[in-house]
């Protein structure tokens, strides 16, 4: 997997955790722009391992 993709995953990641722990939900706008990022994110690392098969 590509460091870079890696280490932004895991930014957001924390990003969306604190945002849903200040605002006490998890259906909260920034929490769900935050998981949004992070879900195309994943999207680009499958396809990317779908290929290198």
């Amino acid at each position: 997997m590509d460091k870079q993709l890696l280490t932004q995953m895991e930014q957001l990641r924390k990003k969306m955790i604190e945002a849903a722990l200040l605002n006490e939900s998890l259906q909260h706008l920034d929490v769900l722009m935050l998981s949004q990022s992070l879900d195309e994110i994943i999207v680009q690392v499958q396809k990317r391992e779908r290929r290198a098969l």
